[in-house]
């Protein structure tokens, strides 16, 4: 069975990880809140990411590239075995970002605009965040077809808080 990335709001995350029994988590939050008790995960199988209060464009810029790049080697020390759950505040945005990011790297045959349009068919109300997959594609060397994939993305249907979304990976 292929793995599954499964993106959810906070307020899902913690039913979203008990019925998917999800190896993994990533869970990026600003910094007023607070992760859920996701019961027998182990830390080193939780990365936990909070979106500080930037104040200006240089400091928002190396905080979403640091992110990227958390992402990025977190995902790297996964053996592919077990379900991902993925999960920001309202499950649109930073966690559709991460979502694609792994697309990319699970699949670096598929082209960018197809694993793009894959994430939107799973999750309709997906706007991944444009810095996160900016700089996770030149973290990549992906020479910007993440980003331009992206943006060509027709606008996502609109949410408050996001049902929760399951994404295949191929094998």
């Amino acid at each position: 069975m292929n793995a599954m990335l499964i993106v959810s709001s906070l307020v899902g995350a913690a039913d979203a990880y008990r019925k998917y029994e999800a190896a993994r988590v990533i869970s990026l939050l600003s910094e007023e809140e607070e992760a859920p008790d996701f019961d027998g995960l182990d830390s080193n199988r939780h990365l936990l990411l909070y979106v500080d209060r930037e104040s200006c464009a240089q400091t928002i810029n190396k905080a979403a590239r640091a992110r990227a790049r958390d992402i990025i080697d977190f995902v790297s020390r996964w053996d592919g075995g077990g379900d991902i759950l993925i999960h920001c505040n309202r499950g649109v945005a930073r966690s559709t970002a991460a979502a694609y990011i792994i697309m990319c790297m699970r699949e670096p045959e598929t082209a960018e605009e197809s694993l793009a349009q894959r994430l939107r068919k799973a999750a309709p109300h997906a706007d991944p965040c444009p810095l996160l997959v900016t700089y996770a594609d030149e973290i990549l060397d992906r020479d910007g077809r993440m980003a331009d994939a992206i943006d060509d993305l027709c606008a996502p249907c609109p949410t408050i808080s996001a049902p929760v979304a399951i994404v295949s990976l191929a094998t």
